[in-house]
């Protein structure tokens, strides 16, 4: 009988040790979200509003995008990083797996690798939306002239984070683009504003 305790014993140490593990986890990444400061200008489109970060330089709506921001470089990196958002209509701009194929498609790793096996996609719920996201680092295939021109360049070093929220009007599309060390930084915000995202407008 003894013998039968020790081994259940150890199970629910594992147990608890796994436990605390993710729930450390989990605070650790609401408390990276909380020192983000979302002071920028709100954003109300399609019934959605978001809040950018306070260190990214707001560019104001442009053509397809309906908000653009860029942020650093920071010190090794040559260049900034950007975030743009898009939204084509309550029934236009494709499904989200159509989109999260065709971002992951932009993006190429070495030796021939696929790109598929290595981006990272979660999902989760603000506001009773659901928001898809994928990350991959890599070569980003920039389309240069306009995605109708079929010119590209390579830009080696680089990350890609992009989301599709679900929202009551529709799709909207966030895509965050930049060197990866300037990017990993900028992507904290990222994660950030969508986890703040709420249904509706804000004063």
């Amino acid at each position: 009988m003894t013998r039968l305790l020790i081994p259940v014993a150890l199970i629910a140490v594992l147990l608890v040790a796994g436990c605390s593990s993710k729930q450390k986890s989990e605070q650790s990444s609401a408390q990276t979200a909380s020192n983000v400061e979302l002071g920028g200008q709100a954003v109300t489109l399609a019934g959605v509003t978001f809040r950018p970060p306070s260190d990214w330089k707001d560019l104001g709506p442009s053509g397809m995008r309906k908000a653009d921001y860029t942020y650093g470089p920071v010190e090794g990196d040559t260049d900034s990083a950007t975030v743009s958002v898009f939204y084509f209509g309550p029934n236009s701009g494709g499904g989200v797996m159509d989109n999260i194929e065709r971002w992951i498609g932009q993006m190429g790793l070495p030796n021939g690798e696929d790109p598929h096996k290595s981006a990272v996609q979660n999902s989760f719920t603000v506001d009773g939306m659901t928001v898809h996201m994928v990350e991959l680092d890599g070569t980003f295939n920039a389309s240069m002239g306009g995605p109708m021109s079929g010119s590209v360049e390579a830009m080696p070093g680089y990350k890609m984070a992009a989301a599709v929220l679900e929202g009551p009007e529709g799709n909207i599309f966030f895509k965050l683009t930049g060197p990866q060390k300037t990017a990993d930084k900028m992507i904290t915000g990222f994660d950030a504003m969508l986890h703040a995202v709420t249904k509706g407008s804000q004063s």
